[in-house]
């Protein structure tokens, strides 16, 4: 009987221990794999461009990402994409309740699949106030840091 009592007092003792880190483990896997969720829609973007020979861009705003094609240079104009992965008004939003910001304007990729508009986005966790970054340079490479 204490031989059981010992082993639970010891079970008992790590999960305290170990609850918060697996609790912060949990927030920073869900906000990596929003920043990775943004770095996919802004490359479908840029596929969307090259293989439409035409110019192609992500709005982003709040948690959700719109293409807009047949854009100018400075996002002006053009038809939101309603296709695969979008809602019927052609919204993509992130599925865990992340929010984005953008430091500098849409990102707007040209038929050649370089960004016109290059920029830097941040994904941010509401509950947790965590940051990462998604760069989008100027040769359209899209980065997570």
């Amino acid at each position: 009987m204490a031989e059981l009592l010992v082993v639970c007092a010891i079970v008992g003792i790590l999960t305290a221990v170990a609850t918060p880190f697996f609790m912060r483990y949990a927030r920073t896997a869900g906000l990596n794999a929003a920043a990775r969720e943004l770095a996919v829609i802004i490359n479908g973007a840029r596929q969307l461009a090259i293989s439409r020979s035409t110019n192609v861009c992500v709005s982003l705003t709040g948690s959700q990402a719109l293409y807009k094609t047949g854009v100018s240079n400075a996002c002006g104009g053009g038809a939101t994409y309603v296709g695969v992965n979008t809602r019927s008004n052609g919204a993509m939003p992130l599925d865990n309740s992340m929010t984005i910001t953008g430091a500098t304007a849409n990102v707007t990729f040209s038929s050649l699949g370089n960004a016109v508009t290059a920029g830097t986005y941040t994904v941010h966790d509401p509950t947790s106030g965590l940051n990462v970054s998604v760069i989008v340079a100027a040769s359209g490479r899209v980065t997570i840091q």
